[in-house]
């Protein structure tokens, strides 16, 4: 994305903001034209790009194509000052929706949230969001969909966001991070639990970040690196297609088969995931490694999916962030659930399985302009 292409978080905030003012019409912000899809808006520049506006919320307004066309890179009081023009010299002054708005007033409008960002109505806002979100971040502040004043003002009303933190009672354990206090947190959760994932540096277990962890540790680049390197404790294999090709010919050698139930870390073969990224599917690797071609019939058993979850979530809640993130640990293929379940939702489901950040893969235009209109 260019710096001129407003983000989606943006446009979606400005289109929320046009059905505000016009009582649940999108329309033109200067002629008023009513706009029945996003093929008719136009995101413009109320300060043109060229002459140095923003893309930001603030510089940013719905036109139709036919004002987008006439404004091209003209500053916006200059080219309400032409259209009113024109529409006096043709006549039509009287039946003109058109406001002329001086560049003073424009500005005013723009900085008058800035303005009005006192104390207590930062104070309202963040409060609101704690109770909403729990906690609060720094990166929570450049993120536009969570309508949030500037950082800036956490500076100017707090100091630094631990302090405010703190003022809104909020437990901020980074701000005791040290490399020693970061070191026995992690040696005690390996105590207790015989090893660690990156999915387990949590706030609820009393865990720094990875980030943090990296920030005090700078000569370690991941959390592989720490685990094998500062605790000594054993890493999953880093499968190249030679040494994947290796362990299955020697599963072969031993077992005469093999068949996806066997893809996994104790079988010291490499994922489902990793033959699928290497070779497409489970028959091409199971011909170059010289074992029998699986039938469509074979499937992996409600047993085996049982025992793979029980082993990837232990006693902890089965609560993951994203799909992606899922089959990166899961020793069974993204097919093979779709094969069984339908889709992933199902399987979930049936396993109570909570997705943290579930999205859907395609709307329905209904589904849009519902979600628009909400």
């Amino acid at each position: 994305m260019s710096a001129r292409d407003f983000t989606d978080s943006i446009k979606l905030s400005i289109i929320k903001d046009n059905l505000r003012k016009n009582n649940g019409e999108i329309c033109c912000a200067i002629c008023g034209t009513k706009l029945s899809s996003i093929q008719e808006c136009h995101f413009d520049h109320i300060l043109p790009f060229a002459k140095g506006g923003k893309s930001t919320a603030e510089n940013c307004q719905i036109l139709c194509t036919s004002c987008n066309l006439k404004k091209t890179d003209k500053e916006l009081h200059d080219f309400m000052l032409e259209e009113k023009a024109k529409q006096f010299f043709m006549g039509e002054s009287e039946k003109s929706a058109i406001q002329v708005i001086s560049p003073t007033q424009l500005s005013e409008d723009t900085n008058k949230q800035t303005d009005e960002m006192t104390k207590d109505k930062f104070d309202q806002i963040i409060s609101s969001f704690i109770d909403r979100k729990g906690d609060i971040h720094k990166v929570d502040f450049g993120r536009e969909y969570n309508h949030l004043p500037s950082i800036h003002y956490v500076q100017k009303y707090y100091g630094d966001l631990h302090t405010l933190k703190r003022a809104f009672g909020i437990e901020d354990l980074s701000a005791n991070w040290n490399r020693d206090t970061i070191k026995t947190a992690l040696e005690m959760y390996i105590e207790q639990h015989g090893d660690i994932l990156q999915k387990d540096l949590t706030k609820k277990n009393n865990l720094p970040s990875l980030p943090c962890i990296l920030k005090h540790y700078p000569e370690y680049t991941s959390f592989t690196d720490i685990k094998k390197n500062l605790f000594h404790l054993s890493v999953q294999a880093n499968w190249d297609f030679d040494s994947v090709i290796q362990a299955g010919k020697d599963y072969v050698k031993k077992h005469g088969k093999i068949t996806e139930s066997c893809l996994r870390a104790e079988n010291n073969l490499p994922t489902a995931r990793i033959i699928y990224n290497y070779f497409g599917s489970l028959a091409a690797y199971q011909k170059a490694v010289g074992s029998d071609i699986s039938t469509k019939n074979e499937y992996i058993s409600e047993e085996d999916i049982e025992n793979a979850l029980n082993h990837l979530f232990g006693e902890q809640k089965r609560e993951i962030n994203s799909m992606k993130e899922f089959f990166e640990l899961f020793p069974y293929s993204p097919s093979t659930i779709h094969k069984r379940f339908g889709s992933f939702s199902v399987f979930c489901s049936k396993h109570g399985i909570t997705v943290k950040n579930s999205k859907k893969a395609k709307y329905t235009k209904q589904e849009v302009d519902d979600a628009v209109a909400n």
